[in-house]
């Protein structure tokens, strides 16, 4: 990484109240029975598909910046059935107990 200025650039933002959003913490297993932390997202009636898609990607970039370095694991989102239905989990590189907390740990940082 350089130290050189970062461009700046102005461009309008929409922005969209989510404090009404519901949102649960939950350790499951993948397919391969492998523990995957997830973050379920429930948003209000009424919420559409893109904002949802929105609220995703938002999330997920945040994850990705406040993940610490020697962490491997991948951040996935989907959504779920419904427009106001998704999901954010980590794809752990290892598995096991340990680095499963840790990612609980940064994925409960959303629910403020």
């Amino acid at each position: 990484m350089s130290a050189s200025a970062i461009p700046f650039h102005v461009f309008p933002v929409k922005v969209i109240d989510f404090s009404d959003a519901r949102m649960s913490l939950a350790l499951t297993q993948n397919q391969a029975g492998t523990a995957q932390p997830q973050l379920d997202i429930l948003l209000p009636a009424g919420a559409t598909h893109r904002q949802l898609r929105a609220l995703l990607h938002a999330f997920s970039a945040n994850l990705e910046l406040n993940t610490p370095a020697n962490e491997r694991w991948l951040i996935h989102n989907d959504c779920c059935v419904g427009p106001n239905h998704g999901r954010i989990y980590l794809e752990l590189a290892e598995g096991d107990e340990a680095e499963a907390l840790r990612g609980m740990l940064l994925l409960d940082t959303l629910r403020g």
